[in-house]
């Protein structure tokens, strides 16, 4: 071998001369070609000009000369692992650290496949021995801190990545993970810096304006959410991710035309990104124009729906969890249009199941029904929402209210949020799993490896990583509570828990899943402690009106309540409608807009007869309850929260139940305290009720003493629950298996 000809070859290739360097790597071979050294340059020459298969073809050659080489086997585990073959990679990465069990590289690259194979443990070990053999490098302090959040301790995974940082501080891939260990945490505005920063030092890298993003979507912060997506588009705008992104963004912003021109130039681009797919075709609006515009949509839905099962063979993964990630998504506006949803969701739930059957199989079938003689019942709880707002004040007290000594509860979290009912259920619970941080494959992995025996999601539909996951079989029993009240559609649900005195006769037909009934408000549900103080004028309410509130978000305002708003106002010249302009000004201005001809029509106007009142805090809101008059339940989708609190303030509650579950809830309320005067017959009664209540003082004085003395039937009931232990027993030990 001419050594001074080798010498000259690897020089052009340390001067990025590669195609050089392996024609003369090439000339060298076929004068020798048993040397393993030269099949291996030759091998990196290939793997820089982007030819994974000639160089995997030329490693292979120099492992066949010398198969237990440490740089040989170092570099062909290195091209395993980009090609996705996990198991080889792991293999001769372990050998290389068996030669050289010194040599920081070996368990710093084994590390890193570990990572990539979710072997967080293994990969933790490994990463440590590197970062002690070579505590001065960066990759693999930041490797670990990936690995250790993974296995959720966030306080290590903080410190590796602020130890990477430091020793070099340019280092954007670090400070993009600390970031995510500072969000973990619920350190939201240093997770912001963090990333911000990241997208300084790295502004070609379209995660870190995704994670950005993100971010700002959280904080609500729509405008910088808006313009970190965008910038996450122009760093790659071939990744299909940035633009879903954005076109979420845009969706939520109100900017709904603008969000499907995204999403279906998205999918022209790349026909088999399922997120794009799902935009392009069920995308609805939060608000709609009226009730012609609100037919459309649903009939466009239903279209879109039957597209996506012709083009499921479209969508097809490499790996499980990029299936499971592409799968996050919700149909939440959907139960705003006041109709039977079964066979809309079903045919959802029938599309996401096939692509499961073939994408992640593992998760269809799921664990058979396990017998524990004289063993607690595993029941886990899993939802975003486990904080101070409706699904976190309704369900508490499940996982609270059960008896230790008969059930072992878990609760999986994915909200990064930890507020006073996350610490309390948290402290109940016998495991307590905050899951914020982990994938939607990852969070299904640990309760797969809990083995509960019946799995329960208070809401379902209202977060996508709780969808995806409701998709899945984890359990051997899985149940839906009516957090979100209407069917999931998914043939993995079996149970649909929900309140006896809230549905309609032959209710089953309006479920895929088992329909079960509890008793009262299906709950304990602790009464609100309001603040008493307070003038109207704390609020900017007029002292010579009478107020008729109107407490729902915009978004579950059906059109059909347009009218008889309306109604209300022209019946009363003295009344007003006091709204809440909480979500997207665009939203707000749509119901606006949508409301003002019904107004019109009947001499009234949206700036004379409406008010909208900004955000609240809880308190404030109790507050702004007890100085109103009446409370206008909505059609369609009545008061759940909203109306308990109306309540425990002594505001009567007017309401007229719908024929579904969702738009019956005040109705149901009423009834148990007595008041069934308030629930009307027709939209004329509805009218004559309302005004009747705020316009005689003394009426409404004796409503709500009569709701403070029924109440006790309905607030801090222990009974509810109780049915509700006892409906997991029964469930758990074999009905309703629904697939």
């Amino acid at each position: 071998m001419d050594e001074a000809r080798l010498a000259a070859a690897r020089a052009l290739h340390r001067e990025g001369q590669p195609a050089k360097a392996l024609e003369a790597y090439r000339d060298l071979l076929e004068l020798e070609p048993g040397r393993g050294d030269v099949w291996y340059l030759r091998s990196l020459a290939e793997q820089a000009l982007g030819r994974p298969d000639e160089s995997r073809a030329s490693a292979d050659r120099a492992l066949a000369i010398e198969p237990d080489h440490p740089h040989f086997l170092l570099h062909s585990g290195h091209l395993a692992h980009d090609a996705g073959d996990l198991e080889r990679a792991a293999r001769e990465l372990a050998r290389v650290a068996e030669l050289r069990p010194e040599w920081a590289p070996a368990w710093a690259s084994l590390g890193a496949v570990h990572l990539d194979a979710e072997r967080a443990d293994d990969a933790v070990a490994c990463l440590e021995r590197a970062a002690a053999l070579d505590p001065n490098r960066a990759k693999a302090w930041n490797n670990l801190g990936f690995a250790l959040l993974g296995l959720d301790r966030r306080d290590e995974a903080r410190s590796a990545f602020e130890r990477a940082l430091s020793l070099e501080p340019g280092f954007a891939l670090a400070r993009l993970n600390l970031a995510r260990a500072l969000e973990a945490g619920g350190d939201a505005p240093g997770a912001l810096a963090q990333a911000d920063e990241a997208r300084r030092l790295a502004p070609r890298n379209p995660e870190a304006h995704l994670m950005a993003g993100d971010l700002c979507r959280k904080r609500r912060d729509a405008a910088g959410a808006l313009e970190r997506y965008q910038s996450a588009v122009a760093a790659n705008p071939a990744l299909p991710r940035a633009r879903n992104a954005l076109a979420e963004m845009l969706w939520e912003a109100g900017a709904i035309d603008a969000a499907r021109r995204e999403f279906e130039a998205n999918r022209r681009d790349h026909p088999g990104d399922l997120k794009a797919a799902l935009g392009s075709a069920l995308l609805l609006p939060a608000v709609y124009a009226g009730k012609d515009d609100l037919a459309r949509c649903r009939e466009s839905y239903r279209q879109g729906l039957h597209d996506l099962q012709e083009r499921s063979g479209d969508f097809s993964w490499k790996r499980a969890q990029d299936a499971l990630a592409d799968m996050r998504w919700t149909n939440f506006y959907l139960a705003y249009q006041g109709r039977n949803d079964r066979e809309l969701q079903s045919l959802y739930g029938d599309f996401i199941r096939g692509l499961l059957r073939r994408a992640a199989p593992g998760f269809v079938e799921g664990p058979a029904r396990r017998v524990r003689e004289g063993a607690r019942l595993r029941v886990g709880f899993l939802s975003h929402f486990f904080f101070n707002c409706t699904a976190g004040r309704y369900f508490a007290s499940w996982v609270r209210g059960l008896d230790a000594s008969r059930f072992e509860t878990f609760v999986y979290y994915t909200n990064p949020l930890v507020a006073d009912d996350t610490r309390a259920i948290a402290a109940s619970a016998a495991h307590f799993r905050h899951v914020a941080s982990r994938t939607v494959h990852d969070i299904a992995r640990q309760v797969l490896a809990d083995e509960l025996d019946i799995l329960v999601y208070p809401e379902l539909g209202m977060h996508a990583d709780s969808f995806a996951l409701g998709s899945l079989r984890l359990a051997p029993v899985q149940c839906a509570g009516w957090g979100h009240p209407t069917t999931t559609g998914l043939p993995s649900i079996d149970w649909f828990l929900s309140c006896e005195s809230m549905e309609p006769e032959a209710a089953q037909a309006c479920y895929r899943e088992r329909l079960a009934l509890l008793p009262g408000l299906g709950t304990n549900y602790a009464r609100p402690a309001g603040e008493t103080g307070g003038e109207r004028a704390d609020f900017s309410l007029p002292a010579d009106r009478h107020l008729y509130l109107v407490p729902q978000s915009v978004f579950k305002i059906h059109p059909d309540n347009d009218g008889l708003i309306a109604d209300v106002l022209a019946a009363d010249p003295a009344g007003i409608a006091v709204f809440f302009a909480a979500g997207a000004p665009a939203h707000v201005e749509a119901f606006a807009k949508r409301i003002a001809p019904a107004l019109a029509v009947r001499g009234l106007s949206v700036e004379r007869n409406l008010l909208f009142l900004p955000f609240l805090t809880h308190g404030e809101y109790l507050r702004v309850n007890r100085l109103c008059d009446v409370m206008l339940d909505t059609l369609h989708w009545s008061g759940g929260n909203t109306s308990l609190d109306a309540i425990a303030m002594g505001l009567p509650v007017v309401t007229l139940p719908g024929g579904l579950m969702r738009g019956r809830q005040s109705a149901g309320m009423l009834r148990i305290l007595g008041l069934e005067e308030l629930v009307a017959r027709d939209e004329s009664d509805y009218v004559r009720i309302a005004v009747g209540v705020a316009s005689d003082r003394d009426r409404r004085e004796s409503i709500s003493r009569r709701m403070g003395e029924g109440s006790v039937a309905l607030f801090d009931q222990q009974g509810p629950v109780e049915a509700f232990a006892d409906f997991l027993e029964a469930a758990a030990r074999g009905a309703g298996e629904q697939g």
